[in-house]
């Protein structure tokens, strides 16, 4: 069984948990580069993949890296007001859409795809497409523009006719452009697109996003990846920044937002035949991140990923001790943030690369670099500890709140 994660005068309050998510969301303001004339750029809006420190080498972001950073810029802006978390948005929207979005009709297998990495990259990686999907959905609640919607769609029919496996009902993880090669199939981390289908369908009332889509993922998580025993989530396959091998048992850390695909699919299906089981489902897996889940855990984004998992089940099931228990976690997270107010370019940031470093720096240490996937991931859950994340990244729940914060009606024409 696990310990506690910090003992219970180790907390954060409302006020330092907003504090610190306003530092990590400026990290993404600081240093997303911006094109501006006479020294223009193809890379205007990127955001950094990962920093390593001691040398100075930055990784730029892929698809999936500008998504989540939009989730973290717009609640950032939702809880201040302040123009420049909007406008750095707008511009990782800009790298998405004009950069990486593949919009020639001719070729169905790539319409509406993503790049994964930059605009001449030849493959797609679902998963990651799916967060930059997202963003773009998440922009069009928040400014009313159409083309983010229709955008999103045209990305939601392409994935559904063209990035599931139809024989296994399951995402692939990887689309070539020249090829016909899937090396990355069945992938518990799949299931984290849920809330992309979700909130699609409540903006647009396009049934097949909740039927083909959520529905797909919520139940293949369920009948694939969920330990009915314990209530973990398993993994087929060692992946280094997702999961650890315990015994005889390869456990999904850092599941990826797979997790709130139950909590999508109790809110869509409630009231449904058997839609219990997506909350006890869900119940279960947090009671095992809190009770069983071996600490300390040894990739630095599953923290994060496990507060905002626990966050939701506190507010979906009224149980306090989700809460306390995020925000015990998140209370030893931030000991990764780095604290340099006269270094703008790691600022912010949290500290951790869970993928093998030798990659990037031969004998780096994987604390020596700054991620977006690691500060991405905390800044969301201290945006739900400090009140200020009201929107629906990573949640069942917040898109008529995000509504109603931006003033906008949401659907089709806004």
């Amino acid at each position: 069984m696990a310990k506690e994660p910090a003992s219970r005068n180790d907390t954060l309050s409302r006020t330092d948990a907003k504090r610190r998510a306003l530092l990590a969301a400026d990290w993404f303001v600081n240093t997303q580069i911006v094109a501006k004339e006479p020294a223009l750029t193809a890379e205007h809006g990127r955001i950094i993949y990962n920093y390593h420190l001691p040398s100075g080498l930055i990784c730029r972001g892929l698809s999936w890296s500008h998504g989540r950073a939009i989730m973290c810029l717009l609640g950032a802006w939702e809880l201040t007001g302040e123009q420049k978390y909007l406008d750095a948005a707008v511009r990782c929207g800009e790298y998405l859409r004009f950069g990486l979005q593949w919009m020639d009709p001719r070729d169905k297998r790539t319409y509406g795809c993503f790049r994964e990495e930059v605009p001449i990259s030849r493959y797609c990686y679902p998963r990651d497409a799916i967060e930059g999907a997202f963003g773009l959905l998440l922009l069009h609640v928040a400014t009313g523009q159409s083309d983010y919607l229709e955008r999103s769609e045209i990305f939601a029919e392409w994935y559904l006719d063209q990035a599931v496996d139809r024989a296994a009902n399951w995402p692939r993880g990887a689309v070539y452009f020249d090829k016909l090669d899937d090396r990355y199939p069945m992938k518990f981390f799949q299931a984290g697109g849920a809330p992309f289908f979700w909130h699609l369908f409540q903006i647009t009332g396009v049934k097949r996003y909740r039927d083909d889509g959520l529905r797909m993922l919520a139940d293949g998580l369920l009948e694939r990846f969920i330990d009915h025993d314990s209530g973990a989530m398993l993994s087929p396959t060692l992946d280094r920044h997702h999961a650890i091998v315990a015994g005889d048992r390869t456990l999904a850390i850092n599941d990826d937002g797979a997790s709130i695909a139950l909590t999508c699919a109790h809110v869509a299906f409630a009231g449904r035949r058997k839609s219990s089981r997506y909350l006890d489902a869900a119940v279960r897996y947090g009671d095992w991140v809190m009770e069983q889940c071996p600490r300390p855990l040894p990739l630095f984004a599953a923290t994060g990923m496990h507060a905002i998992t626990l966050s939701e089940l506190s507010e979906l099931t009224g149980e306090q001790k989700y809460a306390r228990f995020a925000n015990r976690l998140m209370a030893k997270q931030v000991r990764l943030q780095v604290i340099s107010p006269r270094k703008l370019d790691r600022h912010g940031a949290f500290r951790g690369e869970d993928e093998p470093v030798r990659s990037y720096v031969p004998g780096a240490r994987q604390r020596d670099f700054v991620t977006t996937r690691c500060t991405a991931y905390s800044t969301l859950a201290l945006l739900r500890l400090g009140g200020g994340l009201i929107g629906p990244a990573y949640s069942a729940l917040g898109l008529d709140r995000m509504r109603r914060a931006f003033g906008r009606g949401g659907g089709r024409g806004q």
